[in-house]
């Protein structure tokens, strides 16, 4: 993909207006409770569980750009909540294997749905059109950084 070369004013814009936008969602997701910093990651986590199931620590600090005794650390609360099950690799008696609880699954259902109802209201300003285009920024982005 080509890269541009763009002016420290834009790149400095482009990027207040990314933060301002992502307070705006952290605060909307609040909804006047105290805000937990924490929430996301650790809805992140659970929707990864979800879709990589016997996800290994390493594995999990890749995706999430953490450590791995941060990922360690990360599951084990998040076990002791019972939110996933820890288990050793039947193949590897060093590692564990992450599993989501059925505990988890409920949690993580109705996080996502609550999640979808605020940020709906939130995005609910753009049209379709402009939001398929914001989505599509984001995923090239993602893809080339």
């Amino acid at each position: 993909m080509k890269k541009h070369r763009h002016t420290d004013r834009s790149v400095a814009q482009a990027a207040t207006l990314f933060f301002r936008v992502r307070g705006l969602v952290r605060t909307h997701l609040a909804q006047g409770r105290r805000l937990d910093p924490y929430a996301w990651l650790r809805i992140e986590t659970l929707i990864h569980i979800r879709d990589h199931a016997g996800l290994s620590m390493k594995d999990l600090a890749a995706h999430l750009s953490i450590t791995a005794p941060s990922a360690t650390s990360l599951a084990n609360a998040l076990a002791k909540a019972g939110l996933v099950e820890r288990r050793i690799d039947a193949r590897d008696k060093r590692a564990v294997r992450v599993y989501l609880t059925k505990k988890g699954q409920r949690t993580l259902a109705r996080a996502v749905a609550r999640g979808m109802r605020i940020l709906g209201k939130v995005f609910a300003p753009l049209s379709r059109r402009d939001l398929a285009s914001f989505t599509a920024l984001l995923a090239q982005l993602i893809e080339t950084v």
